[in-house]
């Protein structure tokens, strides 16, 4: 008989052990987080008046700009602490578990890259608002600053450390066809979500709201055509079907499962593009591009499908700017 003072200890400490390390670094991630959230958003409602009136208040504008910076700074610190503490800890887990940053920690950084872009188009920004020229490399970096945003963060803190080892992004076979599939849904998808945004701007309406003009509407009315098709057509369904679907749902249904996977990266989605008339199409399309994906195991179908429903909606909006489609104007 074995002496028992011989025999082994268990295996390495099991996932849950494993992922509360580092306690104290994530507590100070959270709280930098936590501040640099609340900060800027009680400057902006505190000095709104002051912020609003511009260079005419120069003196008392100093200390809310400070404070912003502050907390944008604070955010960014604890958002770059949490992802490494991820990375270290996560890192121990088995290959089939997701070995990286919180879909949320990757989600904001992408968002305060894509600002840090966008700084550089200021200008088009300005003349957006103003009715200025808009230049061709200010339009595109205005129009895709978020999706450079979702790749750079996804490539280096997911894709990089191999942090979704065995990610399958292809099916084993017939790819070209999945993508066709996904290209042919792309018609129903867009009826559908056109039929949805007609009554949520009607029920929204209807409660005293009114859709405002966002950059990409400002830009489909005035900019360049070939930069507009090369955005929404090309570099959005790729970016954001890659983050999405490929990374978001892969994420959530490793950790998660199926279900929270479709419904929570179609919620992401939706919430990324920021308006109350369009979250519930836009929610609607996102569960469907899951959906292809969940079933097809093929990220060029939503690839497809994404793009034949920007390709739809942009065909449209050029038209009705050249005179040749009139539509009827949702917003009286």
């Amino acid at each position: 008989m074995d002496d028992p003072g011989l025999i082994a200890p268990p295996p390495d400490a099991p996932d849950d052990r494993v992922l509360g390390r580092n306690r104290v670094l994530q507590v100070i991630s959270i709280a930098f987080i936590t501040i640099g959230l609340l900060l800027p958003a009680a400057v902006l409602v505190s000095n709104a008046d002051v912020l609003l009136r511009g260079v005419s208040e120069f003196d008392r504008l100093i200390g809310p700009v400070l404070l912003l910076a502050v907390g944008g700074l604070l955010l960014l610190a604890g958002l770059v602490m949490n992802a490494v503490r991820a990375l270290m800890v996560r890192r121990q887990l088995p290959p089939e578990r997701y070995r990286g940053p919180a879909v949320f920690v990757l989600l904001l950084l992408a968002v305060i890259v894509a600002s840090i872009l966008s700084l550089g188009a200021a200008g088009d920004a300005t003349s957006l608002v103003n009715g200025g020229p808009l230049t061709v490399a200010g339009t595109l970096l205005l129009l895709t600053s978020t999706q450079i945003g979702l790749l750079a963060v996804t490539g280096a803190l997911v894709v990089l450390p191999r942090a979704l080892a065995g990610l399958r992004l292809l099916p084993a076979h017939g790819t070209a066809r999945s993508a066709l599939i996904g290209l042919g849904l792309a018609i129903p998808a867009w009826l559908a979500a056109t039929g949805l945004s007609v009554v949520a701007t009607w029920l929204l309406q209807g409660v005293g709201l009114r859709q405002g003009e966002g950059i990409a509407e400002r830009v489909l009315a005035s900019g360049d055509p070939t930069v507009i098709l090369l955005a929404f057509v090309v570099v959005a369904p790729i970016a954001e079907e890659f983050f999405f679907r490929g990374v978001v749902y892969n994420i959530w249904e490793r950790e998660r499962g199926a279900r929270v996977a479709v419904y929570g990266s179609a919620a992401l989605f939706a919430a990324i593009h920021a308006s109350i008339f369009a979250l519930v199409p836009i929610f609607v399309l996102g569960v469907a591009l899951a959906q292809i994906y969940r079933r097809t195991r093929s990220l060029p179908a939503s690839i497809a499908m994404h793009a034949g429903f920007n390709a739809i909606s942009v065909t449209i909006a050029l038209l009705d700017r050249l005179g040749i489609l009139r539509l009827p104007d949702l917003a009286r």
